[in-house]
């Protein structure tokens, strides 16, 4: 049960309005006097309202995150990031996962309500939006969630992976490349691929798509003898794991890169700058659209907005 000013204040042999004033640092009561109280509401394991406090105060420090149930690790980059600016400007960083009824969903985010004034949400499920937030008093931003309508009337923040992608095949199309094969399954790497093929004004190129079970090293390195019976001279594969699977395979094979085949990965992982070489890649805007979350949480704007940040392509020793 939790300890009330009541029971402090009988404890402390002092009003109410005493208690109220200690807690909350107002004038009207002594330093000895605080301190003692202090130590009484310490000694009974006094928790404060913060939820109370805040709806008070129509203020809060917190933010609400909502994950997945399974993150892979550029997620766990994003999140961190997110949370290291969020501290750096005042904020903590509250985090819950989502779970897949809707009413449950609704129940966490209602019980955040007056503790939490932003929730961003990097999972969402097949419902609207409006269905499950109506009435919720909280900002919430939808980060990189492909199920949201695009008439949502709630903040979007979308990533535009297809933008770093055709620049990354642009690079090797106007460096000379002519047998580009992509390997991988996922969908919307495709887009990209596309768009640089159909600006592209050189000379003639093939495209070549090899379709894998996964996105991991194990793929990558599974595929290193038929990527290299295809002729390729340069390859982009769907994830930088991917990508560091052949790049040992090369390296057993005696393949040279980027002399033999370039090679480029997507993710930024951290450990591209340490292999050898360095691998060339596309990265996420991770500072970008966590710099704009958190002037998001400082403002409230009331009005909905869709923000659409673009991936970047990372030239390095692979290309």
């Amino acid at each position: 049960m939790a300890v009330t000013l009541k029971q402090i204040a009988e404890e402390a042999g002092v009003s109410i309005r005493t208690v109220n004033r200690a807690l909350k640092e107002q004038t009207g009561i002594s330093d000895v006097k605080r301190q003692e109280i202090l130590e009484v509401a310490a000694h009974m394991g006094y928790i404060p309202n913060i939820a109370a406090r805040n709806l008070r105060l129509r203020k809060s420090n917190f933010v609400g995150i909502v994950t997945g149930t399974n993150e892979n690790d550029i997620f766990i980059r994003k999140s961190h990031d997110l949370q290291q600016r969020l501290e750096v400007h005042g904020f903590f960083p509250i985090v819950g996962i989502l779970q897949d009824s809707p009413d449950t969903a609704r129940s966490m985010l209602s019980e955040w309500a007056g503790m939490v004034d932003t929730v961003v949400l990097f999972a969402w499920r097949n419902w609207l939006p409006e269905d499950v937030l109506v009435s919720l008093p909280q900002q919430f931003i939808f980060v990189d969630c492909t199920q949201v309508p695009q008439n949502c009337r709630f903040h979007q923040i979308k990533i535009d992976r297809s933008s770093g992608i055709k620049d990354a095949i642009l690079f090797l199309l106007e460096s000379g490349r002519s047998r580009i094969v992509r390997c991988g399954s996922i969908s919307d790497r495709v887009v990209g691929v596309e768009n640089a093929f159909r600006s592209f004004r050189g000379r003639s190129a093939e495209k070549i798509f090899i379709e894998t079970g996964g996105s991991e090293f194990e793929d990558g390195y599974n595929l290193g003898k038929a990527l290299m019976k295809s002729k390729a001279d340069a390859v982009f594969f769907d994830t930088d794991r991917m990508a560091f699977g052949f790049l040992k395979y090369a390296w057993e094979a005696g393949i040279r890169i980027p002399d033999d085949i370039a090679v480029v990965g997507f993710d930024d992982d951290p450990w591209g700058n340490y292999s050898c070489p360095s691998l060339s890649t596309v990265a996420h805007p991770i500072a970008e659209v966590n710099g704009r979350i958190v002037e998001l949480a400082e403002r409230r704007s009331a009005s909905p907005e869709t923000i659409i940040f673009p991936t970047k392509f990372v030239k390095r020793q692979s290309v």
